[in-house]
């Protein structure tokens, strides 16, 4: 297992990991890598050619106004053997409110993790939104 290092603020992104999770939202946009929501994590398996798997690790949820909103804190991507591609994890949000500045690759996690986590949804997720939409 490689030991990668672990990306906060004010870190040098290597920045064909930022062109890896940039490429990994267009194909996601294009609907091309299919997500699956757990209860602590969303993950996605890209089986064709050398084969890797990425994983979100949910946040806990400690908003009493929306329960059901979430947060990443930490995403991988890790190749078929096991070894991590990319490490990123998403720093506090007492320290975003600081003012820190968030690292390239942070915001591209970001921009990731909105779009999976608005698309991918569990059983029950559909069975709302269904009922919504009569």
């Amino acid at each position: 297992m490689s030991t990668r290092p672990n990306h906060f603020f004010g870190e040098s992104d290597d920045p064909r990991e930022v062109e890896l999770i940039h490429s990994l939202v267009e194909k996601t946009r294009q609907g091309k890598i299919p997500w699956v929501k757990q209860a602590s994590a969303l993950t996605a398996a890209i089986s064709s050619g050398f084969g890797f798997e990425i994983n979100f690790v949910l946040a806990p949820t400690l908003s009493f106004v929306n329960p059901h909103s979430s947060s990443w804190q930490l995403l991988t991507v890790r190749d078929r053997s096991g070894s991590e591609l990319v490490r990123v994890s998403n720093p506090p949000m007492i320290t975003v409110l600081a003012g820190a500045a968030k690292s390239p690759l942070v915001h591209a996690a970001d921009e990731l993790f909105k779009l999976v986590y608005g698309a991918a949804g569990d059983e029950l997720d559909r069975a709302i939104n269904t009922i919504k939409k009569l």
